[in-house]
């Protein structure tokens, strides 16, 4: 089969106008189901005041303002599910792992969400980031 330079050219350019179809339709489902998923929907890790991640949840959040679900995992691979609330503009994360945890935050700068450990008579401080 003998293929000139016009008729290799022209094959890519299919080739291409294809492959940018099939990327916007990509794009465009992603972005639908974004339309399906409120604010927190997602992985976060929550942090100490030093950095360190302390647990990872994934939280579901519908996007009519609807009652959130929650599941955590220790860094040392422990499961577990939490209970999340939102009131207002704060969420609260509450569940047990080697004792009661609860978590009070608040939204902040950057996407990020700053609060405390509740229990034990002290607040700790953590931060709720994606990822």
């Amino acid at each position: 089969m003998n293929f000139t330079i016009a008729g290799l050219i022209v094959c890519l350019a299919a080739a291409a106008s294809a492959q940018d179809a099939v990327g916007t339709r990509i794009a465009q489902s992603a972005s639908a189901a974004e339309g399906l998923q409120g604010g927190l929907d997602g992985a976060w890790a929550l942090l100490d005041a030093q950095g360190r991640t302390l647990f990872i949840f994934q939280i579901g959040d519908p996007p009519t303002a609807g009652p959130l679900t929650c599941a955590w995992r220790a860094p040392d691979g422990v499961l577990g599910v939490a209970a999340c609330h939102r009131r207002g503009r704060n969420l609260t994360i509450a569940f047990e792992a080697a004792g009661k945890r609860r978590f009070v935050l608040h939204p902040s700068r950057g996407g990020l969400w700053q609060g405390e450990f509740i229990g034990h008579g002290a607040g700790q401080p953590v931060t709720l980031r994606r990822g």
